[in-house]
Parts: C-alpha cells; structure tokens; sequence
C-alpha cells in the first residue's frame, strides 16, 4: 500500500505540474501539491481568471484534510516508516482523480 500511496502523490504533483507548464509556462520546484495548488490560483488571477481560480480555491479548501494526507506521503516515504491502510490509499485515488478532473476543466476554461 506504501508504494501504491507514493504512485498517488507523483501522480497528482505531477499534473499540477503539467497545468502550470500548460498554462504559465513555469513548473515551480516544490513537490507539496497543496503548496502547487495555492500557486496556481495566484496565477490564474494575475492573468485575469477569477472564476476559474475560485474553482481551484474551492476545491482545495473541499479536499484540504485529503490532500494534506497525500503530501505526507511524499515526505513519509523519504523520513520515516509509515504503514498506509487500503481505505487510505482508496481515499487518496479518489482525491487524486478528483484533482485530475479538476485540472482538466481549469485548462479547458482557460486554453479554450
């Protein structure tokens, strides 16, 4: 379950990552999806995107306890040893793909 928790926190650092490429050209050198998400927001409204940054505001604040599990496997699997259950790691796919989704629609509002 440990690795299948790591594969989820790659999975949804890597996407923020892959939006803000698409979209601001910049991929910033953190790996705390939370502190991604608080990033993309930011940018958004600088270019003019309020609503859809409220969409990724909204979706963080929904998911916060979640993705605030994802992040710590990142650092867990470097520092420490941590056991994650089935029903963790079912929570952190089913939060992953939400973000996915998500990112999905932030693009298509913005690139058109």
């Amino acid at each position: 379950m440990d690795l299948a928790a790591f594969n989820v926190q790659q999975s949804c650092q890597l996407r923020v990552k892959a939006t803000l490429l698409r979209l601001l050209d910049e991929i910033p050198g953190v790996h705390s999806i939370r502190e991604l998400l608080g990033t993309l927001p930011a940018k958004l409204e600088e270019a003019g995107f309020r609503d859809v940054s409220s969409t990724v505001k909204d979706f963080t604040r929904a998911y916060r306890d979640s993705l605030f599990d994802i992040d710590s496997v990142y650092t867990m699997s470097r520092y420490s040893f941590f056991t994650y259950t089935a029903g963790d790691v079912e929570e952190m796919v089913q939060t992953c793909a939400e973000l996915h989704k998500l990112l999905d629609e932030v693009e298509r509002r913005v690139l058109g």
